[in-house]
């Protein structure tokens, strides 16, 4: 345990140190801070250079960003399992500390990437590497431990996943789950709504038409109408259906009435809800409380991003095994919903049942002093080295 110990904190220290903030849509951005470039090349030296003979892949998914591919074998007579995360985190500029100098205390590694997601590669990799030693190097199944870019933003790592139709018989995508089996998350569709209005100085403004003005009653109507409505949608493991405004712009210049506003919609959607409907849903909501007038001056935009829901069969093989080893281990093995949404979504389109699991509590992802428990990154790698041997038993 104490060397297991002393790799988790090595490794996890050495991942959170190297920063791979995404940078969204910038092409051109400071590499010393922004892109997956650093974790992924530490990533494929290690297994490169690792004593047992790792297939390594790198795989282009945009310019200086690579999703990392890692097999354990690929024997056709195996099944496959595949285990998945990402590289990629969020800014670190509201952290009470400085996010990419990870520090040990009380027992818990801080840092931003510790808990999302980080913690998951390193307890990954160091579950994969029990297995192997405790298998005399003969592992019973194909393992493939997938590294993907762009989780934080558009998903665009584990799209390559789905483009290439990769095939397992079954996957672990790793997320902070308070080492709980996740089995059903939520979905979620994100656009933009612009108001339009007319331009005057602010001295007159009945000459002008105000677009913040109009877009706070679209705004009142998805709080005051919409939104209660959308929590009517309910899951038994994943809670209400939310709809919430994130982001809002408007306006030029104080001495000028605000001829633009724009919002943006987070929309997320429960098990079994349709996108399109969703959507449509809320256009027909909002154009209904309005004036013909105003209608004409509401922009409805299709959404950016839309990223399906997730209910992996519980009779699945990866689900029982799971609970199983979770069952051993004396942990929760009784299956959950999850609030948030990740890779596995998109993995199950390729008709792969998918779990979601791993070290850390999902409040603090992204938080001001993102940790993850050293114990909890140790005690993932037991479940997912036990998983790894039983998965064909």
């Amino acid at each position: 345990m104490k060397e297991y110990y002393s790799n988790t904190i090595q490794m996890l220290s050495d991942l959170i140190s190297l920063p791979s903030v995404n940078p969204a849509n910038e092409i051109e951005y400071d590499h010393n801070v922004f892109g997956e470039k650093a974790v992924v090349d530490y990533l494929e030296n290690y297994f490169r250079k690792h004593k047992y003979h790792f297939y390594v892949e790198k795989d282009r998914v945009m310019k200086d960003r690579y999703n990392l591919n890692i097999y354990t074998e690929k024997n056709k007579n195996k099944k496959t399992l595949l285990l998945e995360t990402h590289t990629d985190v969020v800014k670190g500029q509201n952290m009470i500390f400085p996010a990419f100098k990870p520090f040990v205390k009380d027992g818990k590694i801080f840092g931003r990437g510790s808990c999302d997601a980080k913690g998951q590669i390193a307890a990954m990799i160091l579950g994969t590497e029990m297995a192997l030693a405790q298998t005399n190097y003969s592992l019973p199944v194909n393992v493939c431990l997938a590294f993907v870019v762009d989780e934080e933003h558009l998903h665009r790592g584990v799209d390559r996943i789905v483009k290439q139709k990769y095939k397992a018989d079954g996957a672990i995508v790793g997320e902070p789950t308070g080492l709980k089996i996740g089995v059903a998350s939520k979905g979620s569709i994100r656009f933009k709504i612009a108001t339009k209005g007319v331009a005057v100085h602010t001295s007159t403004p009945y000459y002008g038409k105000n677009a913040i003005y109009l877009m706070s009653k679209v705004i009142n109507i998805i709080q005051q109408k919409l939104a209660s409505q959308i929590e009517k949608n309910t899951h038994p493991l994943c809670n209400k259906s939310t709809i919430c405004i994130s982001i809002i712009q408007g306006g030029e210049q104080v001495n000028i009435v605000p001829d633009n506003c724009e919002i943006h919609v987070d929309r997320r959607l429960n098990p079994g809800e349709d996108w399109q409907n969703a959507y449509n849903d809320i256009k027909i909501g909002i154009e209904k409380e309005l004036s013909i007038e105003e209608r004409d001056r509401v922009v409805f935009f299709q959404p950016y991003l839309i990223d399906p829901s997730l209910e992996t069969d519980t009779d699945s093989k990866i689900v029982k095994v799971s609970m199983e080893v979770l069952k051993k281990h004396e942990l929760q093995y009784d299956p959950v919903g999850l609030n948030f949404g990740c890779d596995a979504s998109k993995i199950a389109l390729l008709d792969i049942p998918v779990i979601v699991f791993g070290p850390g509590e999902i409040q603090q992802a992204h938080s001001e002093n993102e940790f993850v428990k050293i114990d909890d990154v140790i005690k993932a790698s037991e479940v997912y080295r036990d998983i790894i041997i039983n998965f064909d038993k």
